[in-house]
């Protein structure tokens, strides 16, 4: 008896939709494989959670390694909270004749609406080991404006 041969009735229709996901891959490790990513500034977003306490709104963000004083810009603006940054960090060691030294950095950036009766004017925000806590009272509704940032050091939350 002669060879026989099952037929799918499903191959020509995935056959060309194959071909186009293979050459997508293909396409994008080409791409992939001519970047140069020692040179990419690498964007990171950083955990936030979103909390009420008593009437206040609380935001509090994961922001290890960064200078709030430079690399931290808070800014409200059309009921949005407007959170830019940039971490840069650095670790050297020296041993046995040889330095290893890392290097990370990256930007980012978070916009949360802010509830329609928050108060923009009273915004606190502070920067303890680490993390970013920004209360946002109730009130009237505000203008734009930009946000200090206190950096406080000592007991924890």
């Amino acid at each position: 008896m002669a060879n026989l041969v099952r037929r799918d009735p499903f191959f020509e229709m995935t056959t060309p939709w194959q071909r186009d996901i293979d050459r997508i891959f293909r396409s994008v490790a080409d791409q992939f494989g001519r970047m140069d990513l020692s040179t990419r500034q690498v964007e990171w977003l950083p955990a936030a959670d979103v909390l009420s306490r008593g009437d206040d709104m609380v935001i509090r963000l994961e922001l290890p390694g960064i200078d709030p004083s430079k690399d931290l810009e808070i800014t409200v603006e059309d009921d949005v909270l407007h959170i830019r940054g940039e971490r840069r960090e650095s670790e050297e060691e020296t041993r046995d004749g040889f330095i290893r030294r890392e290097t990370s950095y990256g930007s980012f950036e978070r916009s949360l609406p802010l509830p329609r009766q928050a108060k923009t004017d009273d915004l606190k925000a502070t920067y303890q080991d680490g993390i970013l806590e920004i209360v946002v009272p109730k009130g009237a509704k505000q203008s734009a404006q930009r946000v200090p940032v206190e950096v406080t050091t000592g007991k924890k939350r």
